[in-house]
């Protein structure tokens, strides 16, 4: 049996994603500061207003819950944690694709909607017209 289309003819056409990145930017409602934690000490003494975390990106993006994970009682102490979806711009209005970004256990930190996420992992395809990553938010009473 023989294919079905045209011969010769790609479903998907060159610059098809280049040609979407900025209608799925146009998604994106929430502003949000991703922000890395620094390596090496902390001065000392230790100045007003110091921090461990220096500023990456600012932009859009957009946030989306995905699963919730409510794991058992941890030293008498309930736990809970959050997974969200957080898409990024591929690239700023001037074509300056995102910076590269830690994702993991030392994953950088995402500010948005008065709230704070780690970014656990990225996702990949063949067409890319956004950044999507996956995010905790830990919930727990200790909020470490």
């Amino acid at each position: 049996m023989a294919p079905l289309g045209l011969p010769n003819m790609r479903v998907i056409p060159d610059g098809w994603a280049e040609a979407h990145r900025p209608v799925v930017a146009q998604t994106m409602t929430a502003m949000c500061t991703i922000k890395r934690i620094q390596e090496g000490p902390a001065p000392y003494p230790l100045p007003d207003g110091w921090s461990n975390e220096v500023i990456v990106w600012s932009g859009m993006c957009r946030l989306q819950e995905l699963k919730r994970e409510t794991s058992p009682l941890v030293a008498d102490q309930p736990t809970e944690l959050r997974q969200y979806l957080i898409a990024l711009p591929f690239e700023n209005g001037a074509g300056v694709p995102l910076p590269r970004l830690f994702t993991g256990e030392r994953g950088d930190l995402v500010e948005t909607t008065g709230r704070v996420f780690n970014l656990k992992q990225s996702m990949a395809g063949s067409l890319l017209w956004e950044n999507d990553f996956i995010a905790y938010e830990n919930q727990t009473q200790q909020q470490p």
